[in-house]
């Protein structure tokens, strides 16, 4: 089997045993890999209304086909569970070297089973797998975790997956970190862990990848590297990071300050990526086999706010959560924030709209010091900021409330705090404005594991004028507004099929399209070339994306979830103050006109959920009928 171990590690926490399986080719064509793969397995195997923090939830980690074969942005992996923090659908995603030396140790996937009596931890080789006694790090930091198995074994290689205090609290929002400073964050994946008992997963292997067509696949990795070079978003994220974006959003009124009261803030320069570059940079760092090197490393000598390098350096995402949302403009104070979420195993995201949250709570007499442990909550406090992400890690005072999310923690509280929540299904909005990019609200509403940001596209990519006409991104989006409700359910259905796809395969939004230079047609190629599938096209994998995405419904679907979750906050109708996005909103109406597109297009029914037609077209008819939905 090209392209693939061919191999499913399981492992059942309660008999503290492992075993193998062969993966069934016929899974290979429907779903690839990566997302399409584990909801299979996930959805047929998990009984519905399983508790996300109990033994019969589950949790997959998975690679792609293009693992461990050296091509560009290919160096990942993806955990699926049944999410504690929305109760439904939950991934998450990240770069480094894990998924590569998983492959390498011999297996496509792990699937983890059970609650262990004690901690432990997980070591999958090429020569062996073992449930090994982590008692002793139990309690540890991301990093001390990482660099105390290191030592134990006398080697650096080793790739760990490890949790942080933050998921052995339970945290509902805890990640899953490898590579000091890789995470996998949104949804929970680390509090899943933290429930089962087992710190860390740890993977080395020496093992090649077999591919159809060698030859052909090292000259097509030299072009694509070539394309990467020249493409000048690659170009800027290599020099700036992922916070080159900052200045930009800015400027356009769409990088949220203040809670997303604000799309636009006159401090917000201070935390661009160009002044990360000037002031604290110190190092880039890139995932195996890219040559963007996105991954900012900062190291802050000035007290209080001193930072190890081991922990990389703010991006994007932390650099609004955690500074412009909460009012804190001090690119130190923001980079220390960061650390100390790596440090904990924290989401960032969540973790910084969810101290937000109580900012805004806290101004309007919702929170008293008493509530906040004598913490004065203030706009721009940065002892606040830096407080409150310890507590949330050791759910102390208001922390053990904020561990929750939002939504939970809203409804606790009460007295219309649920206005100020920025979250749907529980999940926190990532840090983009959808009052100036209308198509990413309705992206949030409807993707299946929250707010999401990766889920869709950015309206901004049509805005611009980039098509794609072989994925149905064609002339009539050309001259598309931003801040335009026009065709943005065509568009958002496009995308979250094209992602359904791309997370697959897992591969590194930076690099294909619409960020990057690789596009769909050429991830085709490239799947000819890995796996020996000659007739692979792109209809096809849009179809694979479509399958994969309607199955994450389905599970959301058995949970619970309808049309009533496909929402946004009461604050997405109000106009935007100010900025060049000044005066844009998504109403109530607005948004249930394009949801209703939506769900026409989507081949759904009003309530949300695919027809039978729909499930027949692609092929998941027997997944209805065994889980008893309707």
């Amino acid at each position: 089997m090209y392209g693939y171990a061919g191999k499913i590690l399981r492992v059942d926490l309660d008999a503290e045993k492992t075993w193998t399986e062969e993966i069934p080719e016929d899974l290979i064509r429907k779903y690839l890999g990566g997302r399409g793969l584990a909801a299979h397995y996930l959805f047929h195997e998990m009984p519905a209304g399983a508790d996300p923090l109990g033994p019969e939830n589950k949790l997959i980690f998975t690679t792609g086909p293009f693992d461990n074969t050296n091509l560009p942005g290919s160096s990942r992996y993806l955990l699926c569970f049944k999410s504690p923090l929305t109760g439904g659908w939950g991934d998450a995603n990240a770069g480094g070297a894990f998924g590569r030396m998983l492959k390498r140790a011999g297996y496509d996937l792990i699937i983890i089973q059970g609650s262990a009596s004690r901690p432990l931890y997980l070591m999958v080789t090429d020569e062996a797998v073992s449930l090994l006694d982590a008692s002793y790090l139990w309690g540890m930091s991301v990093a001390d975790t990482t660099e105390k198995i290191r030592f134990d074994y006398h080697n650096k290689r080793l790739q760990v997956a490890t949790i942080g205090p933050a998921g052995e609290n339970l945290v509902k929002y805890a990640c899953v970190i490898n590579g000091f400073n890789r995470a996998s964050g949104r949804s929970g994946a680390g509090a899943v862990m933290g429930s089962k008992n087992l710190k860390a997963v740890v993977a080395f292997g020496t093992l090649d990848t077999r591919v159809y067509d060698r030859v052909r696949l090292r000259d097509r990795i030299k072009e694509l590297n070539q394309l990467i070079r020249e493409d000048a978003g690659c170009q800027v994220l290599g020099q700036h990071g992922t916070a080159s974006g900052v200045g930009p959003y800015n400027e356009l009124g769409m990088f949220p300050a203040f809670n997303f009261r604000e799309g636009y803030h006159e401090q917000t320069p201070s935390l661009m990526g160009e002044k990360m570059t000037d002031t604290i940079l110190i190092g880039r760092e890139a995932c195996p086999g890219c040559s963007v090197s996105c991954k900012r490393v900062v190291q802050v000598t000035e007290a209080p706010y001193q930072t190890q390098p081991v922990y990389g350096g703010p991006e994007f995402e932390t650099i609004g959560a955690l500074g412009s949302c909460t009012g804190v403009f001090n690119l130190n104070a923001v980079a220390k924030a960061h650390e100390l979420c790596n440090h904990f195993g924290l989401d960032g995201i969540n973790t910084g709209l969810c101290i937000a949250w109580a900012m805004e709570c806290y101004e309007n007499g919702l929170l008293t010091l008493e509530d906040s442990g004598g913490r004065d909550l203030s706009w721009g406090s940065e002892e606040a900021l830096l407080g409150l992400i310890e507590d949330i890690a050791y759910r102390r005072n208001l922390g053990d409330l904020l561990a929750e999310g939002l939504k939970t923690a809203s409804e606790r509280l009460g007295g219309g705090s649920a206005y100020y929540a920025m979250q749907v299904k529980n999940q926190a909005f990532a840090v983009h404005m959808p009052r100036a990019k209308i198509g990413q609200g309705l992206s949030y509403a409807t993707s299946n594991r929250g707010a999401c940001h990766m889920q869709g596209m950015h309206d901004e990519t049509i805005e611009s004028g980039r098509l794609m006409p072989t994925i149905g991104i064609d002339k009539k989006f050309r001259g598309i507004s931003r801040m335009s409700k026009k065709l943005k359910p065509e568009f958002e259905v496009i995308a979250q099929n094209l992602r359904g796809f791309q997370d697959s395969l897992i591969m590194c939004r930076f690099i294909t399209w619409d960020s990057g230079p690789i596009t769909p047609a050429l991830l085709c190629e490239l799947i000819r070339l890995v796996t020996g599938i000659d007739d692979y096209t792109v209809r096809e994998g849009m179809l694979l994306g479509e399958r994969a995405y309607n199955l994450c419904r389905l599970f959301n679907a058995r949970e619970g979830f309808s049309a009533k979750d496909d929402t946004l906050p009461g604050r997405m109708g109000e106009p935007l103050p100010r900025g060049a996005s000044a005066g844009s909103t998504i109403s109530e109406e607005d948004l249930a006109q394009m949801r209703s597109r939506y769900y026409e297009l989507r081949g759904w029914d009003e309530k949300g959920f695919p027809t039978p037609e729909t499930l027949k077209r692609l092929g998941l008819e027997k997944e209805v009928s065994q889980a008893g939905i309707r």
